[in-house]
């Protein structure tokens, strides 16, 4: 592949005109043409795929714009006599001016190409080996007037408009091998074969019918085998690497590809890339293909579903990309999350060697020095907390069923990218927080000889997010408990009872809905997926009711928590005070910047959750009208699409139903087939202490709140046991003594499932399940550590909780008898037969 590079846009004079691979993305394709579009997006994803120029569907446009003000719309143009104005003409000269002396692939990119439902394949020109600027002008005409042709008029419906298009420029591949690939098999429809077609050279040879291609089955787990032809164009190694690639485009589309492919210089390039249209039906059940990829993976703690296409392409992919930013000031490069097997798992990637680990900590001691930490909690508080309350404000008031598609188009990616710099102030405010709070626990360690579980009371109880939803819903369990009209509709909620009380107390019904707007539009787990609680207004009334009927008081048990943090903070001033040796101020000084920063990861948290909750509405409203038009059953089926998909679905009125189908199908599969907890080899590790313990005594310094944050995340250990066992261990992180009935709740769909006082029984928790804690006896989660959100939710609740038990969910069973012990970590069965 030649070395040459792209300028950016806005260094042209014909911004309009052109733009290049480099900053183009999925949704510019009605500026780009789909071919386009999607060769950008997997170029900017780190696909093999040469740089180019586009001369966008504007040049399409004045050319027909010419062509009907003279007559000749209806016409078939010959290339020589299309029109071009004098700016078209400048801009192409300045595409080759971006590539001297290298001959040029000129290939046309339609708006309508490359669709789910219909491909336009060979509709287009392709010119190859273009050299010059006059050839190129001439390879541009030739692509630009096969959008006038007679043949694609009849391959489209003839009362259809003119489709746009553009026209892509990159440079030759000097291929020694070319062809196609399919994820697929076309023709029986089976998802767990690869197909490659391989020629010798370049693939116009395959495509014109010139040569007979060697033709490839790949599967997971075997060595290829070669089925048919004789071209030996390449070897078995070879085409494994081009199936691999081909998975992976389809795995980052979220369906079925096929893909034009060169070999050069040892490596696979990537040509052009586009849904398989026309697949065969399948059966009720689908199995999910996929490779693990290298590196260990650890199923996702947070859900028992399976991930979804939508989710996949909107939160997962927000989060790959902006994870990043939480190891800013820590010792890894970042989060990859990926769907094995339908399943979500999650890899640490590590920094690659020593020298890399000693960059990033001359690094982090350059900011730490600069106090560049407690700089972006700062910014937080004082611009972008109030900057995402404003937006999320106005998204919350927005009214999408009044918008046209295409401005319901435009909020939803405007939502998205919201959600998208959420998430990565998310990562970026959470990491910085930690090691600002960080100080305080070396401050104590070092001064007072404390260990982390002397530290933490100190933080617990702090205003924030995390404990402001359950707060919240105790006063709406106050309020109710003064009106003897709402007690009475809460004994017995039912799906009328939010209609009875607006009609009945519309002062509590008024403060309901206001809960509601305010904590109740976060999406819930990790997936857009999953309805928020304002859409589940009588989740939200039973969870009061329990309230009610526990008679507890989360508000006194926050009291209660705030008093044991004031009264860790003067412990600290007497042992101080007592040492004599000083250290006081550098204790006050620690202490109130740990305050600021403590609460930053769940406030983040809690507004790119909200964020994620507007993208879900705006999703719904585009999900209602694919309903309406009969394009889609149910609403909830647009989660079985990718972002993409259902833009096009809406934007283009193709129909989704046969797609949707085979997603649902496998859905099926993966529920039925949990992954296991781990893929993969530990991976081998760069030794950070020994980089770390090199460098200078005020360096090592400065690093100590990440070696001290580090340490106390890694406390405690997952545990096991099997059914039967009657007693299982974990890691005690609230103290306290409880006895009560295990309620094992999976995920956030069974939150009506418990009852007052139950013994919660869970994964893991997001700080969404804090409306919960009002009513819950104690909890029990399979993973966690310290510093978790059951952790930090159980101890400002002042709930006794065991975490890290390993396999409580599966162990323990609805209605069983138990005795948590908060401070040693024990879970004891008492009754080992679930009540009736």
């Amino acid at each position: 592949m030649a070395a040459v590079s792209t300028p950016r846009d806005e260094t042209s004079a014909h911004a309009g005109l052109l733009r290049s691979l480099d900053t183009t993305g999925a949704d510019d394709a009605p500026l780009v043409g789909r071919k386009a579009a999607q060769l950008g997006a997997l170029r900017r994803d780190g696909f093999p795929v040469p740089p180019g120029v586009v001369l966008t569907v504007g040049a399409f446009e004045e050319v027909l714009g010419e062509l009907r003000r003279t007559g000749r719309a209806g016409a078939e143009v010959p290339a020589a006599g299309l029109p071009l104005s004098e700016e078209v003409l400048r801009a192409v000269g300045e595409i080759a001016a971006r590539f001297p002396d290298t001959a040029l692939a000129v290939r046309s990119s339609g708006v309508a190409e490359d669709a789910p439902d219909r491909s336009y394949a060979g509709q287009y020109a392709t010119v190859l080996d273009v050299r010059g600027p006059e050839a190129l002008t001439a390879a541009v005409r030739t692509c630009l007037a096969s959008a006038f042709s007679r043949h694609l008029k009849a391959y489209q419906d003839p009362a259809e408009p003119w489709p746009a298009l553009a026209v892509l420029v990159q440079p030759m591949v000097a291929a020694e091998a070319a062809g196609v690939a399919f994820s697929v098999n076309p023709v029986d429809g089976s998802r767990d074969e690869t197909l490659v077609n391989a020629v010798r050279g370049l693939g116009e040879r395959l495509v014109s019918g010139q040569a007979a291609p060697d033709e490839w089955s790949v599967r997971a787990g075997a060595e290829p085998r070669r089925t048919a032809g004789a071209e030996d164009a390449l070897g078995a190694a070879e085409i494994g690497r081009v199936a691999e690639l081909t998975r992976r485009v389809a795995d980052r589309a979220g369906c079925p590809q096929d893909i034009e492919w060169a070999w050069a210089g040892g490596e696979p390039v990537l040509l052009q890339a586009r849904p398989v249209t026309a697949l065969p039906p399948q059966a009720r059940e689908v199995p999910v293909l996929f490779e693990v990829p290298p590196g260990r993976w650890l199923r996702g703690g947070y859900t028992l579903k399976p991930l979804t296409p939508m989710n996949v392409s909107t939160l997962i992919r927000a989060v790959n990309a902006g994870s990043e930013g939480l190891f800013r000031y820590a010792f890894a490069e970042g989060i990859d999350v990926r769907s094995l097997g339908g399943w979500s798992y999650l890899r640490i990637v590590p920094l690659p060697d020593a020298a890399a680990v000693r960059r990033r900590a001359e690094r982090v001691v350059a900011a730490v020095r600069a106090d560049e930490p407690h700089g972006l909690v700062e910014r937080w508080h004082t611009r972008w907390q109030p900057e995402l309350a404003r937006r999320t404000a106005r998204a919350g008031d927005a009214d999408l069923g009044a918008l046209t598609d295409g401005a319901l188009l435009e909020e939803l990616d405007e939502r998205i990218a919201l959600a998208d710099r959420a998430q990565h102030l998310h990562f970026l405010v959470g990491g910085a927080s930690s090691l600002v709070w960080g100080e305080l626990g070396v401050v104590c360690r070092d001064l007072l000889g404390w260990g982390a579980e002397e530290v933490l009371p100190l933080l617990t109880g702090l205003p924030g997010k995390a404990s402001e939803p359950a707060l919240a819903l105790a006063g709406l369990a106050a309020l109710a408990r003064e009106r003897p009209v709402v007690r009475e509709v809460l004994a017995n909620p039912d799906e009328g009872c939010v209609e009875r009380l607006e009609a009945a107390e519309p002062e509590f019904a008024a403060a309901f809905h206001r809960y509601l707007t305010e904590y109740g539009q976060r999406c819930l787990g990790a997936d857009v997926a999953e309805p928020s609680l304002r859409e589940q207004p009588l989740t939200v009334l039973r969870l009061i009711a329990g309230q009610l009927v526990a008679g507890s008081d989360p508000q006194e048990a926050m009291r209660r928590t705030v008093g044991e943090r004031e009264a860790a903070a003067r412990r600290a001033r007497r042992e101080l005070a007592a040492a004599g040796a000083g250290g006081v101020e550098r204790f006050e000084r620690a202490l109130v910047r740990a305050e600021r920063a403590f609460p930053l990861r769940d406030d983040t948290g809690f507004y790119a959750h909200v964020c994620w909750g507007q993208v879900r509405y705006a999703l719904r409203e585009l999900a209602a009208r694919l309903v309406r038009r009969g394009l889609m059953d149910r609403v909830e089926e647009v989660f079985l699409l990718s972002v993409d998909e259902a833009r096009r679905a809406l934007a283009d009125g193709g129909d989704p139903r046969a797609l949707v189908a085979r997603r649902a199908g496998e859905q099926n599969w993966a529920a039925a087939r949990m992954g296991p907890l781990t893929y993969g080899a530990p991976e081998a590790s760069v030794s950070r202490d020994e980089v770390l313990d090199s460098l200078p005594r005020e360096d090592r310094a400065l690093l100590e709140p990440v070696r001290w944050i580090d340490s106390v995340s890694h406390l405690g250990a997952r545990g096991s046991a099997s059914e039967g066992d009657r007693l299982l261990h974990g890691t005690g992180v609230s103290a306290g003594r409880y006895t009560g009935t295990v309620r094992v709740v999976l995920d956030e769909g069974e939150f009506d499932r418990l009852r007052p006082g139950d013994v919660l029984v869970c994964p893991e928790t997001t700080p969404q399940w804090s409306v919960l804690f009002g009513s819950i006896g104690a909890l029990v989660t399979d993973t966690g550590g310290l510093l978790s959100h059951p952790s930090i939710l159980a101890r400002e609740h002042g709930v006794p909780a065991v975490v890290a038990t390993g396999n409580a969910t599966e162990v323990l069973r609805d209605g069983q008898v138990v005795e948590i012990d908060g401070r040693a970590g024990t879970v004891r069965v008492l009754d080992p037969e679930p009540a009736a």
